[in-house]
């Protein structure tokens, strides 16, 4: 009797062990997940894979870098996931923050942190800027791996979607990018012209594309402190800096930049610098300032000087 006695207390101990132990396991996945139960999906393309909420709906990809996009139909949410390879002599800015102080890109950093999840070094920055009069929040997920920048954007209005929460968590916490080699691409961004209704890409090796515009192999890029140059011709492969000379003072100029995945507005300051001497005095491009140069041929259909739009950065948007 004594001995069953035993036998019940100690049956009775392992039965409150095994419970204690089964609550801790239910308090573990509400933590994961931010105390919220997220149904998932699981999408997969090339190299990368991830989980993501299944509310979410996928939606158009709107430019060449894009793998993935999506919405939540219930809030404001949008999401996209991309990837661009990083052109020769490029590096990406320290811990992929912006170099525009806030002055005058209007992204205000909010935090800055490292995570490592599923064996993924990500490096998170969430800023938050004014579109139209409200409040924005873009939270950039950023990964180098295979010679390549991976993105994860989040943009939303509601400030209090975080990295802790779930419909960020549920694509973090699977997020696999395999090791590959991918596909050369030479296009990095776009180049619009609003006032003169042309658009055109921009490509990092040759100026000899039709539909593209070159990105000047010694001048800077978007986002980095120095000038950059844009070099297109006058009269053949498209002939996108044709029309440049109708610039005028105050216009826009718009580089969609596939790299930081922002948009960089710049106005006209000056039209019609003709370089002469370019051939023994190549056009040089400054740093400590946010600049664009536009350089076309000139005379139109000749190589006897360059002529040269002079444009200055007023802000940055998100993509």
């Amino acid at each position: 009797m004594f001995g069953g006695i035993h036998l019940v207390k100690f049956n009775i101990k392992y039965i409150i062990v095994a419970l204690c132990v089964i609550i801790v396991g239910v308090a573990f996945t509400a933590v994961a997940f931010s105390g919220k139960e997220v149904k998932t999906s699981l999408y997969q393309k090339d190299e990368i894979s991830f989980n993501y909420p299944s509310t979410w709906e996928i939606t158009n990809q709107t430019q060449d870098s894009q793998i993935a996009a999506f919405k939540d139909p219930k809030s404001n949410l949008t999401v996209t996931v991309n990837r661009q390879l990083i052109p020769t002599g490029y590096s990406p800015s320290g811990n992929f923050t912006m170099n525009v102080p806030e002055n005058q890109s209007g992204f205000k950093l909010i935090s800055h942190r490292t995570l490592d999840p599923n064996g993924n070094q990500i490096t998170s920055d969430i800023y938050q800027m004014k579109i139209n009069g409200t409040t924005i929040q873009r939270t950039e997920l950023w990964i180098n791996k295979n010679n390549a920048l991976y993105s994860i954007i989040y943009t939303t209005n509601n400030l209090g979607i975080n990295l802790n929460s779930p419909e960020i968590e549920s694509v973090t916490q699977n997020l696999t990018i395999k090791n590959t080699t991918l596909p050369n691409t030479v296009v990095i961004g776009q180049v619009s012209m609003p006032s003169l209704g042309l658009n055109w890409n921009i490509s990092d090796d040759t100026v000899n594309h039709y539909g593209s515009v070159y990105h000047v192999a010694t001048s800077f890029y978007p986002g980095q402190n120095g000038t950059i140059g844009l070099l297109g011709h006058h009269t053949r492969y498209s002939a996108p800096f044709n029309d440049t000379y109708q610039l005028k003072a105050g216009d826009r100029v718009i580089i969609t930049d596939y790299l930081t995945q922002k948009k960089y507005i710049y106005n006209v300051t000056s039209n019609g610098d003709i370089k002469t001497d370019y051939k023994t005095n190549p056009v040089q491009f400054a740093a400590g300032t946010y600049g664009l140069t536009l350089i076309t041929c000139y005379p139109p259909g000749y190589m006897e000087a360059a002529y040269q739009t002079h444009l200055n950065l007023v802000s940055v948007m998100p993509i």
